[in-house]
């Protein structure tokens, strides 16, 4: 893995040459928290660039640049076709490329179908990940064998040193935008003094969560939740929920679809809009029959899902603890104190 480093004064002449290979999307400040916004060459303050870079993730999952709430994917008797461009993605932290690549990709890419679409956007689009030196509470991805850092999933990795970035190059993809990078003469190469601060930054990260985090998760979670079969835990356990289903649109590992036809001229159009396992209608069958009727089973199905069923499908937890669903409750319900419970 081959390194360079600019200093933090660059970041904005940074975000300008990336934009050259695609459309790029940087984490933007938006009171106590970051969006990702779209690059458009304006005079920022770059001190505020730098504090959006450290901040947990954004607010948005990264699915959304590849997982749209509603997308047209077929036509007939005529031809679809999409003219998917390439994008720049700045800003991923490791709970989210973990995600796209664990959980993501192994729905859409992997099996007897591909989504074309998916496919061609995790083709064309390159993500750019940063380091995640200041958790906060809601962060629990040390719980769930991850770390406030990653080195590898995305295409360019960016760390922090003391007056200075450190790129860490990831993928093929990632040595084409270096390579436009070396030709503006900002980089260098990285030092050992950048690399121990750099270390040094990450272990104070791990320590804070380890701190936030001190109690771990259940190893069997797969068994408690297939022997909770009864309701009232799960009635008892989120009590407080007034299914806002914030948490699942939110969510950054959520991936069922609905497909549905409606007339165009002589022929229809299909769509695939994203579902969600907390809706009245997620299970209803032919017939107007649902498993899923009462809200409790809904309830148990969504950490089923994450907790049973995806481990014991591609081996993999369907969470990487990056909080949002803590964040975003309504009923302030906490997934850990969920967990923990069974």
């Amino acid at each position: 893995m081959r390194s360079f480093s600019f200093p933090h004064a660059a970041l904005a002449t940074f975000y300008k040459n990336l934009s050259e290979f695609g459309v790029t999307y940087y984490p933007r400040l938006s009171g106590q928290q970051t969006s990702y916004e779209l690059w458009q060459d304006e005079e920022l303050d770059n001190d505020d660039l730098l504090k959006a870079l450290k901040m947990v993730r954004p607010v948005e999952p990264l699915k959304e640049f590849f997982l749209t709430s509603r997308e047209q994917v077929a036509s007939f008797p005529q031809l679809f076709t999409k003219d998917i461009k390439p994008r720049v993605i700045v800003g991923a932290k490791g709970c989210d490329i973990h995600t796209l690549i664990d959980v993501q990709d192994n729905i859409y890419l992997k099996g007897d179908n591909e989504d074309p679409f998916y496919k061609e956007r995790r083709e064309k689009y390159y993500i750019i990940t940063v380091d995640c030196p200041e958790p906060v509470d809601t962060c629990f991805c040390n719980i769930l064998d991850g770390t406030p850092y990653t080195a590898w999933g995305g295409d360019l990795n960016i760390s922090f040193g003391e007056k200075s970035l450190i790129i860490d190059i990831l993928s093929e993809k990632g040595e084409k935008l270096s390579s436009k990078l070396s030709d503006i003469g900002i980089i260098k190469e990285v030092t050992d003094d950048e690399l121990k601060y750099r270390d040094k930054i990450r272990a104070n990260a791990e320590r804070k969560l380890a701190k936030i985090n001190r109690d771990m998760l259940p190893t069997d979670l797969p068994e408690r939740i297939e022997s909770k079969v009864d309701p009232d835990f799960w009635r008892k356990a989120l009590a407080n929920c007034v299914d806002c289903q914030a948490c699942e649109r939110i969510c950054p590992t959520c991936y069922c679809f609905l497909l549905y036809d409606i007339p165009a001229g002589k022929g229809f159009e299909r769509t695939k809009v994203l579902d969600f396992c907390y809706h009245a209608a997620y299970g209803r069958v032919g017939g107007g029959a649902n498993p899923l009727a009462n809200f409790p089973h809904r309830l148990r199905n969504r950490f089923e899902c994450k907790f049973m069923a995806f481990p014991r499908n591609f081996k993999v937890i369907a969470c990487t603890g990056c909080g949002r669903c803590i964040s975003a409750c309504s009923g302030k319900i906490d997934i850990r104190e969920v967990l923990r419970a069974l």
